[in-house]
């Protein structure tokens, strides 16, 4: 082997490593800069959360596991329109306020019940929702069942900065 392929190699290996490292620090930074609540209530399971991706965007994801019978899962699945939505809520002394709407990604019957994930990439602004530079949001999911009624679910608060 000459010493310009020998050379060759080395920067080619010293390369992969840094960029592993660059992905790693990547990747870790992005996981330091997610804020994520999950909780639970009488036969379900909903988790928030947002992460920033970079410059002022921010990734909002939404997840729930709701216990019922795998046939009445997939008999609202089966019924006309979305059988679920989202919207990230600001959280205020007064009132509720919807900020943005958290689109259906994917919903799922299994023996377990339903479950559903929604997500959507926003830009900072609007997750500002309060003046004073302290925002607090929270996930509200509503399950439309056309043979009974719909069922609201809230997540925990996420509070500001993201």
């Amino acid at each position: 082997m000459d010493k310009k392929s020998s050379l060759l190699q080395r920067l080619v290996r010293f390369g992969a490593i840094g960029l592993a490292a660059l992905g790693m620090m990547t990747v870790m930074s992005g996981a330091a800069e997610a804020k994520s609540a999950c909780s639970s209530g009488s036969k379900h399971v909903i988790c928030f959360s947002i992460t920033h991706v970079g410059g002022d965007q921010y990734d909002v994801h939404v997840g729930i596991d709701i216990t019922m019978s795998q046939s009445d899962a997939q008999a609202i699945i089966d019924q006309p329109g979305d059988p679920i939505d989202a919207w990230a809520m600001g959280d205020d002394p007064f009132f509720d306020n919807a900020e943005f709407r958290i689109p259906l990604s994917w919903v799922n019957a299994w023996e377990g019940g339903l479950s559903a994930e929604m997500d959507i990439r926003v830009p900072y602004a609007a997750l500002d929702e309060d003046s004073d530079g302290g925002d607090e949001l929270f996930a509200r999911v509503r399950l439309f069942d056309q043979r009974t009624s719909t069922r609201t679910f809230t997540s925990r608060t996420l509070s500001s900065p993201f």
